[in-house]
């Protein structure tokens, strides 16, 4: 192997771990979210869009 192909190769495979380590910290985090929030949107009886979207927007 030449050092173009270890390093393409050492990349892809940090890249990859970092992508997996990103995606389960951010899912941990939006589940926390609704579920925070949900007691809150069902009391006031809004559908999930329009409480999240109007969140959002600061409404």
């Amino acid at each position: 192997m030449n050092g173009i192909s270890v390093f393409f190769t050492g990349f892809v495979v940090i890249n990859a771990i970092a992508l997996a380590l990103f995606v389960a910290f951010a899912a941990t985090n939006v589940t926390k979210f609704f579920v925070a929030n949900r007691r809150v949107r069902v009391s006031q009886r809004q559908p999930l869009v329009r409480y999240y979207s109007h969140m959002a927007l600061g409404h």
